[in-house]
């Protein structure tokens, strides 16, 4: 564990670590009256109702509002410095969140729902986040394994449970924050809350934050990374009735950053790349005079082509909770839209225009509704049956042009339209399911669980191309031009074609529970999880790929138990997970290719750790093992063997030697083996109106490779601390406070990938959580 020592002696100056658990979140009145009062009552909703998270016979971890903002970290992303076992990847390769090693493994191309799911106020989230400030959260939930019984086909690796807060009836209060930090950072977010009568209330909250840049370009003399974020979201709760209750929401965000999206820096280059006449030597390219060292800390970029990315998020709910009797009856009606202006962008990392792309924008839409019926509490059996339907539409625009010139830098032509034109896909999604969840009481401490789901799919995609005006128009070689060609090589355009794939299949769990005693739980649960078929098509040559649904068997075991009046929790649990088609993506050189893989395991174990000595200070620590492997996986042959000359012995998979590589045994792309998460808060009453706070949090991560058999691409381990200070109203009427992000500014990078189109060469993936920040902040409520 690299400086693991170091970092650990800073962070105890305030003790140990970033809770695993939540804070007493708010929870809804009933589920507060029945909690004991305990300042170790946590209230969840992992299971679509309000219970003690020390209640729930799951692997679930849970995280405040507040506490999360202890932390300093803005972004919804930054969660996986909070919670050990969650990753969040950034590389079209791993977009989306990381439970327990597993996560999206799917490319550019890929259609499929990610295997973590991301709920937000019980609404599935088909693609984006409308999470894009902390500011407003109640609480964060993180539930591990397969959940698909209630929360769908995208959750068949976890969920990300997320509860905004709640309109308040009969109250007018509010809240702002503002802070400031290094690299400009800002972020300023407030809300309203507004009574309307007796039985309504508003309640609105809007936020602004920005950063400048933290890469340097220095071939466009820009500074690349820089992001503004901004948004609102406005909740309206009425209750008309005893009984009734209805919630409407509506959101909306945008995202503006300068630059490329892939925010990366040269890591490695061949010895043939750099020597003079290569195609990273002189005269084409003066490294050293242009200050860059490729290696694993480069934050440099050279890349020529300018790129910037603007997409807009939004959507809206409306949920209503009827009582019948003992019973409720909820609906959840949601629409979601996710657009993505026009923008270009460059990917051959050098300071000549190789490759250059540019897109039309995109639009996508989501529609669901969710129907579902919540049996009483204190029966024998407790249930959950519903109804769940959705539509997606992915692929709503003009599509991508991309021009490669393959001869550059020694000549520049020719260019070749790599996509035919402007390359379009269009996928349609549709899904419908049943599904049951519920718990029967043997006796008072023994309990049967059981639920199952399913689910029916359907997927529709269409490919084509059309020309691009823009390109410049082939020129052959005449006597008039000294038989010297230019322009675009002539292309045909692809015809329309149409995939078609669907499914029907049975995802669930059942499980035994033991509570002998009312701070003892144990369980055992077999759980299956499905994540459903795609079509994906390649951007660059077209080829049609049905990927066949994904599924899980996961085997888990576990232990909640607290001591000592609940001033100890000890949560322990023990995974094994089969996959069978894992739905992953290999890169060919040229592109991302979303495929299936035969088959993997991810076996390992967490603990977590939370004692509260006093009302004033909390410790608390949480560790994971994964250990996520292939066991059955046939790809095409990784080019690091291909460069080499090594394809012939080491990819020797099929007949023909050379080919394709055997990858059994081989690391899941992206997946850390151990993670820790350690960390305290202190509260300090200085008088009796003021009252000083500290916090402060330890992340680990041990290293992750990032490509099947590809060494090059590992990512050492690192370590992140974070300090939160301040000073404030006893009563929370305002605080002032300061804090550092990365307080040992260590170095590392989201990934490390092979560079396109250059057959040896490797670029880092920078992040922003790699930069120390310093910042402070002012907080009041009223």
């Amino acid at each position: 564990m690299r400086k693991i020592t170091k970092a650990l002696t800073g962070a105890s100056l305030l003790a140990l670590a970033t809770p695993a658990f939540a804070q007493e979140a708010t929870a809804p009145e009933q589920a507060a009256e029945q909690a004991s009062g305990s300042s170790a009552d946590i209230v969840v909703t992992a299971t679509r109702r309000a219970e003690r998270l020390q209640d729930v016979p799951l692997a679930v971890s849970a995280l405040g509002g507040e506490q999360l903002a202890a932390t300093g970290f803005k972004d919804l992303t930054n969660i996986a410095y909070t919670f050990s076992g969650v990753q969040f990847g950034t590389t079209p390769n791993d977009a989306g969140f990381r439970v327990r090693g597993v996560g999206t493994l799917g490319g550019f191309t890929s259609a499929s729902e990610a295997p973590v799911g991301l709920v937000v106020d019980n609404v599935v989230i088909g693609f984006g986040s409308p999470v894009n400030s902390l500011g407003d959260l109640e609480r964060i939930e993180v539930l591990k394994g397969p959940q698909g019984t209630q929360f769908g086909k995208n959750a068949s690796s976890g969920v990300i449970n997320i509860t905004t807060k709640k309109p308040e009836l009969g109250e007018f209060s509010g809240n702002i924050y503002g802070s400031y930090g290094s690299f400009d950072e800002r972020d300023i977010h407030g809300a309203v809350n507004v009574p309307i009568g007796s039985k309504a209330a508003l309640n609105i909250y809007a936020f602004d934050r920005a950063y400048d840049g933290f890469i340097k370009n220095v071939v466009r003399d820009e500074t690349w990374g820089g992001q503004h974020y901004y948004g609102t979201r406005a909740k309206l709760l009425v209750e008309p009735t005893e009984g009734l209750s209805v919630t409407l929401i509506g959101d909306y965000s945008r995202q503006k950053q300068k630059g490329p999206g892939q925010t990366w820096t040269l890591n490695k280059l061949s010895a043939a790349q750099t020597a003079p006449g290569g195609i990273a030597g002189v005269p084409f390219v003066n490294l050293a005079a242009l200050g860059v060292t490729p290696d694993l800390h480069n934050e440099v970029s050279i890349e020529d082509g300018a790129g910037f990315y603007d997409v807009e998020n939004y959507g809206a709910s409306l949920q209503l909770d009827l009582e019948l009797g003992d019973y409720t009856l909820t609906s959840v009606s949601a629409w979601r839209e996710f657009n993505e202006a026009p923008f270009t962008y460059a990917i051959d990392g050098l300071p000549y225009e190789k490759f250059f792309a540019k897109s039309k924008g995109e639009t996508k839409r989501f529609y669901s509704q969710e129907l579902r019926l919540t049996s009483p509490q204190g029966q024998p059996l407790e249930y959950i049956a519903g109804l769940f339907f959705s539509r997606q539409k992915t692929g709503l625009g003009g599509g991508q042009s991309a021009i490669l010139r393959p001869a550059l830098p020694y000549s520049t032509f020719p260019t070749i339209s790599i996509t035919a034109g402007y390359n379009v896909t269009r996928t349609k999604s549709d899904s419908a399911a049943l599904f049951f969840d519920g718990k029967y009481h043997i006796t008072d401490t023994l309990s049967l669980l059981g639920g199952a789901r399913l689910t029916r799919d359907k997927v529709t995609a269409l490919n084509y191309s059309y020309v691009d005006p823009e390109l410049e128009p082939f020129v052959p070689p005449t006597p008039a031009n000294n038989f010297t060609p230019s322009g675009t090589l002539p292309y045909a355009v692809r015809a329309p074609q149409t995939g078609r794939a669907k499914k029907t299949d049975i995802s669930g769990r059942l499980g035994l529970e033991y509570k002998p005693d009312r701070d003892l739980l144990f369980y055992a649960t077999y759980a299956r999880g499905y994540l459903g078929p795609t079509v994906t098509f390649s951007g660059l040559s077209g080829t049609r790929s049905t990927v066949a649904p994904q599924t899980v068997d996961d085997i888990t075991a576990g232990a909640k138990m607290q001591f000592l009046d609940r001033t100890l929790t000890v949560n322990l649990n023990a995974f094994w997970d089969k996959y069978k088609d894992l739905q992953t993506s290999v890169f060919d050189g040229q592109e991302f290719l979303t495929e299936n893989a035969g088959g993997a395991e991810v076996k390992g174990f967490e603990v977590e750790l939370v004692a509260r000595p006093s009302k004033t200070f909390s410790v608390n620590a949480s560790f994971t093992y994964s250990d996520a492997k292939f066991t059955d996986y046939i790809t095409a042959c990784p080019t690091v063997f291909v460069v080499a000359g090594t394809a012939a012995t080491v990819c020797n998979a099929s007949a023909t030697p050379g080919q394709l590589f055997d990858a059994s045994g081989e690391v899941l792309p992206g997946s850390p083996k151990y993670s820790i998460v350690l960390g305290a808060n202190w509260e300090y009453p200085i008088t009796d109106r003021l009252t000083f706070d500290a916090s402060s949090n330890l992340s680990f991560r041990s290293k992750t490779q990032n490509a099947v058999g590809d060494k090059n691409t590992i990512q050492p381990a690192y370590e992140v601390v974070n300090v939160n200070l301040g000073i404030g109203d006893a009563d929370g009427a305002w605080r002032v406070g300061g804090f550092v992000r990365n307080l040992f500014d260590v170095d590392f990078n989201s990934a490390i990938l092979g560079l396109p189109f250059s057959d040896g060469g490797y670029v880092n993936w920078r992040t922003r959580e790699a930069e120390r920040t310093f910042g402070v902040s002012f907080e009041a409520r009223f």
